[in-house]
């Protein structure tokens, strides 16, 4: 059973982080070595550890960009990699809507790491955009495709007086 907790257990949260299969994967060409690494202890980033019948699967953090927009980046432990991961990452956005404020969680996925961008689709986020080279891993500046997963709204979704989204940013002030 898939069960997730909010944790301040900073040295549990380092120790995933800087699990030697994911660290790579989490770290840029700005990151310190794993050793010199600690998670930032702030009260409103959420770190939730995911648990499979009390075996720990890892964690994913969360840092508001606003009350309802938050950032998640993610820390499967190699026991996690798989159907019970994918699992996992399904049921997270119910457990944060009914936990937190948080009405929309997006990621950014470097165009280098498939594997997270396969991963973040079939949990059921949504490409929105490209951020061009904006991301540097081993001396390479590469672009990073942005996902997000909103949640589902009791409301009518309202209706555009405009055609398409291209016609509305046409339609906006220019600078």
């Amino acid at each position: 059973m898939i069960q997730f907790e909010r944790s301040s257990d900073y040295e549990l949260i380092r120790s995933i982080m800087t699990h030697p299969r994911i660290y790579d994967k989490i770290a840029d060409d700005s990151s310190p070595a794993p050793a010199d690494y600690h998670p930032p202890e702030h009260e409103a980033i959420w770190y939730v550890m995911v648990r499979d019948a009390g075996e720990l699967l890892g964690l994913w953090m969360f840092c508001p960009q606003n009350a309802v927009c938050w950032e998640v980046h993610t820390c499967l432990l190699p026991a996690a990699w798989g159907d019970r991961g994918q699992a996992a990452a399904r049921l997270l956005p119910e457990w944060i809507w009914e936990n937190t404020c948080c009405r929309r969680i997006i990621t950014n996925v470097p165009t280098t790491n498939r594997l997270a961008l396969h991963f973040a689709l079939k949990a059921g986020m949504r490409m929105f955009g490209v951020n061009p080279r904006s991301y540097l891993k081993r001396g390479v500046l590469c672009d990073q495709i942005m996902l997000g997963i909103s949640q589902p709204s009791r409301e009518p979704t309202p209706v555009s007086i405009f055609r398409s989204e291209e016609e509305e940013l046409c339609r906006q002030p220019q600078p």
